[in-house]
């Protein structure tokens, strides 16, 4: 059985010190200027011989592992997610950091085990996205003390947060709506305090305006009741994708005879006829910005202040004005 290559043996075959090999090997050779034709000299040892840092016995012995914990609370077959962790993977990749990736599907204890093991695995960081505001904030508490955390998609006191406001997405949607002359107005979508800033923001927005909204829990509720109403807003755009498959059914005519409102300003929607007004939310940027911050804290010891994107609406022919 051929010897496992040590660090010491990587100096040795590049005819370096160990020092500058633990320097190159750890991403630091641009910040203490080891010269190009060096770190070919130990790229080219380590491809030969297969080289690979044991990151167990890094984390056991309280060094970086370039491990970066990313727990997400839905699934990856969604766009709105694969964009968020493609904007962590665009940052951390050129500072030579790696990801480990959770999908929790919105449940709690699911993220609890993933925080856990991960920290086992000596994560340098974590980048998480709670299924709800305190989740889980005993073992964050505990945790930050010793190892950075940033939020995405929700704000958690005390640490960097990151995410869309929401509630300003739900207030541009009932403004529309309200200035071309909507007064019946139904929303689709779980009205859960905690979770669906938009939904309460349109609501609120629009009751104070004198317009008592109707709150539909999904698309089959509503259609029974869909003549009722001259326009719509609906939690995502999955939902007036289905929206208009069902009205296509029963003859309702799209924005002749109901204007919609989407929101996250999905893809797809571009295959839609006639294209639906959506919120535009950002996404990569989420992840973009997290992995900044999360960059800023292990490189640098900087602690970078919460950042808030603010969703836009995107306004199309979906929508059209309503003469009572």
């Amino acid at each position: 059985m051929s010897k496992t290559l040590t660090l010491q043996d990587i100096a040795d075959k590049a005819g370096i010190s160990l020092t500058t090999a633990s320097m190159y090997i750890n991403g630091k050779a641009g910040k203490y200027n080891i010269s190009k034709a060096t770190c070919e000299r130990i790229a080219n040892v380590i491809a030969e011989n297969n080289y690979n840092p044991n990151i167990h016995a890094r984390a056991i012995a309280g060094k970086k592992t370039y491990l970066i914990g990313v727990i997400i609370a839905g699934g990856i077959d969604s766009s709105f997610w694969l964009d968020i962790v493609a904007g962590i993977e665009e940052k951390i990749t050129p500072c030579n950091y790696h990801m480990i990736l959770s999908v929790s599907h919105y449940d709690v204890e699911t993220e609890r085990k993933a925080i856990e093991f991960m920290n086992s695995k000596g994560v340098d960081g974590f980048i998480y996205s709670p299924a709800m505001p305190d989740a889980n904030f005993d073992i964050i508490e505990k945790l930050k003390k010793k190892k950075p955390f940033v939020s995405i998609t929700l704000p958690i006191p005390g640490i960097p947060s990151v995410y869309n406001d929401n509630a300003a997405g739900g207030e541009a949607a009932a403004k529309c709506l309200f200035d071309n002359g909507h007064r019946k107005i139904a929303y689709i979508g779980q009205l859960k305090n905690w979770g669906d800033p938009r939904g309460v923001s349109f609501v609120k927005i629009l009751k104070n305006k004198g317009v008592s909204v109707t709150v539909f829990s999904d698309v089959n509720s509503f259609m029974p009741k869909v003549r009722d109403f001259t326009a719509v807003f609906c939690f995502s755009d999955y939902q007036v994708l289905d929206l208009y498959n069902e009205a296509a059914k029963i003859g309702i005519k799209i924005p002749d005879d109901l204007s919609v409102i989407g929101y996250d300003n999905m893809s797809f929607i571009q295959y839609l006829s006639p294209r639906p007004a959506t919120i535009h939310q950002y996404k990569k940027e989420l992840g973009s910005e997290a992995a900044d911050i999360m960059m800023a804290r292990l490189e640098k010891n900087e602690i970078l202040k919460d950042k808030v994107f603010t969703p836009k609406l995107i306004e199309s022919s979906s929508i059209r004005r309503w003469y009572e």
